[in-house]
């Protein structure tokens, strides 16, 4: 009898002890596990990727260039302007910016050379510098090139190229390809004071090309951006100052659409890094012209499916560029968008005029932006990434005079979470708000919600 009361008290006992602890937050499931990285210059570089085709259908140029102050309280100092040429008209064309019919000349929808120049001087004026995108792998079935030189021209050699139909492709083993194409771009430099490009899938291209081209854009401006559309190391090697971060992306998607975690993010990070020279950058971002355009119309990879909100997006965002990077958003991304954008078309949206006319989600981004230049001191210093649960991850700066955290819930659920021991029972500074406050030993984030301490 006795036997079986001790039984009966050892199994409630048993459940109430399962009982506790699956009530309890997730954080004492997973303890942080922080990874320790230096980080030694910080980036104060930040990009705009303009797509023409979303302010204006006519004089687009105009139309972007009255944005310009708004895009400069956003802390942008790097305006990239999508392919502003003509495109193929022929049979082939499906409308695609990046199938160029002449390289020297500009889309009449844009505006003229004077327009071009007009928003030019008006980003230096306002501290910004302006890339031009450029395709040197090839060009629509119409460009002049291809109608008087078909010699110079050679059938697809990758796998991506022979899905191109609307274009055709180059053979730089031709002297006056190279020369040709070296020429347009130049001229952009001279006619319109261009400060650099992005290069449209670069590894399209000879490495001795960009070599040469390279030198002879630094030799006009010596501190002239090259962006190349690769993760191809090499292009460190002669003169690219930027590569992109497909694998980043790639984490970071991921883990806020659940099919990731962050440890394969930090891994990404990781990986990149190592194989980035000092001196030289990785651009980060949360979406592009393809990410919003649904990348082949693949739901699977829709904005919606990798972030699922606006305030997601802009979480993944917050999380992104503190890791490290150059960071760059798309247009339309400040206006809180995550519906398909199909650049092929136009897509007018309704930019603010002024400031005073910003949304809240825009002038959260840009608060979040000021946040980012204002510490660039702090990630300067030592880097430690970790998670404060799974759906949790927090970057945290450190220069043993000050620190600095980021925390960012990945997930639409809100979370309970144990701060780091160093900030637990400290008064700090809230960076997003401006108050100073004393925090507790552990904080409740909301669905998506990101912070900032400084201590």
């Amino acid at each position: 009898m006795k036997a079986n009361k001790f039984l009966s008290i050892l199994i409630l006992f048993t459940v109430a002890i399962v009982l506790l602890t699956s009530c309890r937050p997730e954080y004492s499931v997973l303890p942080p596990e922080p990874e320790k990285a230096e980080v030694k210059d910080a980036n104060t570089m930040i990009i705009y990727e303009c797509n023409e085709r979303l302010f204006a259908q006519e004089n687009a140029f105009a139309a972007i260039e009255n944005y310009l102050p708004v895009l400069q309280e956003m802390g942008v100092n790097v305006l990239w302007l999508m392919p502003i040429y003509p495109i193929g008209e022929d049979s082939t064309s499906i409308g695609s910016p990046y199938c160029i019919k002449d390289f020297t000349a500009i889309n009449p929808a844009f505006g003229t050379m004077a327009d071009l120049r007009s928003l030019v001087n008006k980003a230096h004026s306002l501290g910004m510098r302006v890339m031009l995108d450029w395709i040197a792998n090839h060009t629509s079935w119409d460009n002049a090139w291809y109608l008087n030189h078909p010699e110079w021209y050679e059938g697809p050699s990758t796998g991506s190229e022979q899905y191109w139909k609307d274009v055709t492709f180059l053979n730089y083993n031709i002297a006056a390809v190279r020369d040709t194409m070296q020429a347009a771009m130049l001229y952009w430099m001279d006619e319109a004071d261009i400060d650099g490009f992005r290069c449209d899938y670069a590894e399209g291209v000879p490495l001795t090309f960009w070599e040469s081209v390279v030198t002879e854009i630094r030799n006009r401006k010596s501190d002239a951006i090259m962006l190349a559309e690769t993760t191809d190391t090499r292009h460190y090697t002669i003169g690219f100052d930027l590569l992109y971060s497909w694998d980043f992306l790639g984490g970071i998607s991921g883990l806020y659409s659940n099919k990731g975690t962050f440890a394969g993010l930090t891994a990404a990070h990781t990986s990149e890094y190592n194989a980035t020279p000092k001196g030289k950058e990785r651009m980060r971002y949360v979406t592009n012209h393809d990410v919003s355009s649904g990348e082949d119309k693949d739901a699977d990879v829709s904005l919606k499916t990798r972030y699922r909100t606006p305030e997601g997006e802009l979480s993944a965002f917050c999380l992104t560029i503190f890791m490290g990077g150059v960071p760059m958003f798309y247009s339309s991304q400040e206006l809180g968008t995550v519906e398909r954008i199909d650049f092929f078309q136009y897509n007018l949206m309704d930019f603010p005029k002024d400031k005073s006319q910003m949304g809240s989600y825009q002038a959260q981004m840009t608060n979040l932006l000021k946040v980012y230049l204002d510490t660039e001191y702090l990630r300067g210093a030592t880097q430690t990434t970790g998670t404060l649960n799974r759906k949790v991850p927090y970057v945290d700066y450190d220069d043993e005079k000050e620190s600095m955290i980021v925390i960012c819930n990945s997930s639409d659920k809100e979370q309970e979470v144990k701060l780091p021991m160093k900030y637990q029972e400290q008064t700090i500074a809230d960076l997003l708000s401006g108050d100073t406050l004393t925090l507790g030993t552990t904080t409740t984030l909301a669905p998506y919600e990101y912070r900032i301490y400084k201590h």
